[in-house]
């Protein structure tokens, strides 16, 4: 047939010059993460549900209420210093600061693995990976903290592979202290890597030398005051977010079998695909011009070392899955364990005559994604454009004493509050504001926030004004002053 005579190989133009845009990535991570905050701060002057949950968790405590360590609290409080406590430039300065620190450590880790096209299509699977796109640039927290974590550790195994000693080792044992204090899931990915490292002979001879210890004596101290203060918490407070795990999901239920986790495991197996999937359909299709296929690029123990990493993390992942009869894993559960995904693809799976298109198509869903996030957020009714200025405005001028403001929903509570800079952003108070959304009477999850002594001493107030977008969306929300001495009712209890 006539087009098997074409020469498609001609329309490639000549071969990419791979140094060259190595040497521009990482302007070009900044550039993007700069508009990223712009128009993160352009969009809405409220908080979205993951920046909401620190409102009155900045205190520098070594243990919190949201089942988390401590260390993206105190990096918010940290924000909140420099800003002058301007909550939605602290909170998206902390998750785009890392989603970009993210980027360099899987470019610049890529490329001391396997050169200057490893280091570029690590930023193009990057592009790939529906976390890392879209969640990141949107919401998460902890999320892209120990994401930096894992793929910080990689990076400093990288920096051991090029013999810069104890530096890297001390860097070794930094990153597996941030992610100690990011994410307590961290530990599959730790773990998973120290045991595959074991199993590979040069990889072991490398790493487990005398100079790990630094790396130990570094995660342990890390680590030490932390474990000592959530064994002293309630176990609500360090535990609660397991039950998430044991949500069903109804698609699955038909396979939901007594004690033991099957559809757990289909649901594991989903989410990894959605996690790393796409990226490794994508790099599959792009090699099929490639006759014969380019060899994998980088040394064949440290791709060995990442497989295996993955594998022995999904897989300790699934027996506690299974054995637990656990039914729901999201994708973010998976975070550590799949961070090293786009090195791994990187390295795996290197382009020729198809690195074009999938560079091409990488750097439209880097431009698409805050488009697609900004139009939900100007033309849609996306939570943080909700009139919370309107609510706060109106509690004020009924009463201007500080009080406690309360919601059924965290993140209306915490809008409220850092709007008047009224507990739980600031101080203390007797009285309480419950607020809910909606004009009819407070539901009864919206009433369990109160304790047991609160008593009206106000009317039940409506409120209603445009969404803060192009939409105008009139929403309602209603309130209520009361009054009690006791404290709120523990938001973890029975988590």
């Amino acid at each position: 047939m006539l087009w098997r005579n074409l020469n498609f190989a001609a329309l490639d133009g000549p071969a990419i010059n791979w140094s060259y845009f190595a040497r521009r990535a990482p302007l070009a991570i900044f550039v993007y993460i700069s508009v990223l905050f712009a128009l993160r701060l352009g969009l809405s002057p409220f908080l979205e549900i993951d920046e909401a949950q620190f409102v009155g968790e900045v205190g520098f405590a070594w243990n919190y209420g949201n089942s988390h360590p401590p260390l993206y609290n105190w990096l918010v409080r940290l924000a909140l210093e420099a800003t002058a406590w301007h909550w939605v430039p602290a909170v998206a300065l902390i998750r785009l600061s890392l989603l970009g620190l993210y980027h360099w450590l899987c470019f610049d880790a890529a490329r001391r693995l396997g050169g200057d096209r490893a280091s570029i299509l690590a930023l193009t699977a990057s592009a790939l990976l529906p976390q890392i796109v879209w969640m990141t640039i949107q919401t998460t927290a902890h999320t892209i903290l120990v994401i930096v974590a894992s793929v910080g550790l990689v990076h400093a195994f990288a920096l051991m592979r090029g013999g810069t000693g104890i530096r890297a080792y001390a860097w070794f044992g930094f990153w597996a202290a941030v992610g100690a204090l990011a994410k307590y899931n961290f530990f599959i990915f730790q773990v998973s890597f120290m045991i595959a490292a074991w199993t590979i002979p040069p990889i072991r001879q490398q790493l487990f030398r005398r100079s790990l210890w630094l790396s130990v004596a570094i995660l342990v101290a890390a680590l030490t005051p932390v474990a000592i203060a959530s064994l002293n918490a309630p176990l609500a407070a360090t535990t609660g977010r397991m039950v998430k795990l044991s949500n069903a999901i109804g698609y699955l239920e038909a396979i939901d079998l007594p004690h033991i986790g099957v559809d757990g495991l289909f649901s594991l197996l989903i989410s990894t695909f959605l996690w790393s999937g796409p990226a490794v359909i994508v790099f599959l299709i792009g090699r099929l011009r490639d006759h014969p296929r380019p060899l994998p690029d980088g040394d064949p123990d440290v791709r060995k070392l990442l497989l295996r990493t993955v594998f022995i993390g999904l897989g300790a992942f699934a027996a506690l899955v299974f054995a637990a009869d656990f039914h729901s894993v999201a994708e973010r559960y998976m975070a550590p364990v799949l961070a090293p995904t786009a090195i791994l693809v990187a390295l795996y799976l290197p382009q020729v005559l198809g690195a074009r298109n999938v560079l091409a198509f990488s750097a439209t869903l880097y431009v698409l994604a805050p488009i697609a996030m900004a139009s939900l957020a100007l033309f849609g009714s996306e939570r943080f454009t909700l009139p919370f200025d309107a609510v706060g405005a109106a509690i004020r001028a009924q009463n201007p004493a500080p009080a406690r403001i309360v919601s059924n929903r965290q993140d209306d509570a915490a809008n409220v509050a850092v709007i008047l800079h009224w507990p739980p952003e600031q101080g203390t108070a007797d009285d309480i504001v419950l607020v809910w959304h909606g004009k009819e009477a407070p539901s009864d999850s919206a009433l369990a926030r109160l304790p047991v002594d609160a008593m009206p001493v106000g009317p039940q107030t409506r409120v209603s004004a445009p969404t803060r977008n192009v939409s105008g969306e009139l929403q309602t929300f209603s309130f209520q002053r009361y009054s009690s001495r006791l404290p709120l009712p523990d938001p973890n209890s029975g988590g």
